[in-house]
């Protein structure tokens, strides 16, 4: 099956069966660093590409972005084009690169119907994915892999990391994931996501594949608070990995030379060991549901 690239923009792959429904896009590399998938980037479309896995209806477009930040081997070139799909920077003239991908990105999602976007994370962890708290996402989340489920996230943490694919997506009021396959540089990241990719298609129908991993109940987690730094000096009191469990009054980090302690029972995600500025997020707060 022959791909064509979507309005001509570079690195995008759109297999079309003109059997009009639904378009289904996976993106991914919209930050350099996260290189999980790099063993089997080009799996899915060599497999389309040769009929060994057959596309049997609608539409669907597969991309990788950030093109001028894999070149120079950073996550952003000026920008971090995951936090640009917003009026200020869709409908602006700017030529910065970043900016007008975030353009091109819309445009996709646009003509889109579902999306799945592929991240990996810095911290240790295991494979989690994000998703609004909507029966119907929460079911598809269900059928795609083995992992923790992530609600909530746009709903507490719009200010500080919206505008966002997934965000953009759900304002169309289209389902979209965001999916944080694992360790940047965990061997298992690339099978995840590509299990995953494949899973997604399966459940709307779009190829016929023998999903082998679906016998597993699903774990659903909130999240309901950010934690910011009060200084430009902090430090976490241990290494603390994603999942972790923060018991009441366990001690989490030193700001400055005040010790901050857990104010209640929480599960710890995303710990951020990078940054130092002042009322930056440093954590979220997490509740397990079931």
């Amino acid at each position: 099956m022959k791909y064509t690239k979507f309005n001509n923009y570079s690195n995008t792959f759109v297999f079309d069966t003109w059997i009009k429904w639904e378009s289904i896009t996976i993106f991914w590399w919209i930050h350099w660093n996260e290189i999980a998938w790099i063993k089997t980037i080009n799996m899915i479309i060599e497999n389309l590409s040769n009929q060994k896995l057959k596309l049997l209806k609608w539409k669907l477009i597969l991309a990788y972005w950030n093109e001028e930040a894999i070149k120079i081997w950073k996550r952003d070139y000026n920008y971090n084009l995951n936090r640009l799909f917003k009026d200020e920077y869709l409908k602006s003239n700017s030529d910065e690169y970043e900016i007008i991908r975030a353009k091109q990105l819309s445009e996709i999602m646009n003509k889109s119907d579902v999306l799945l976007d592929i991240h990996s994370v810095s911290s240790d962890s295991v494979p989690f994915i994000f998703c609004e708290n909507i029966e119907k996402e929460i079911k598809i989340v269900s059928n795609i892999y083995n992992w923790k489920t992530i609600i909530w996230w746009w709903d507490i943490a719009w200010d500080l990391l919206s505008w966002g694919t997934d965000w953009y997506m759900h304002k169309l009021w289209k389902i979209a994931y965001t999916l944080e396959c694992w360790n940047h540089n965990s061997e298992n990241a690339s099978d995840i996501w590509f299990k995953a990719s494949l899973n997604l298609l399966n459940y709307f129908w779009l190829i016929l594949y023998n999903n082998l991993d679906i016998n597993w109940k699903n774990e659903l987690i909130e999240m309901y608070k950010i934690q910011t730094t009060k200084s430009w000096n902090f430090e976490f009191e241990k290494w603390m990995s994603n999942f972790k469990i923060i018991n009441k009054w366990d001690l989490i980090w030193i700001d400055w030379d005040i010790k901050v302690y857990a104010e209640d029972d929480f599960i710890i995600l995303l710990p951020n060991y990078e940054k130092t500025k002042i009322w930056e997020e440093i954590f979220y707060y997490w509740k397990k549901l079931i």
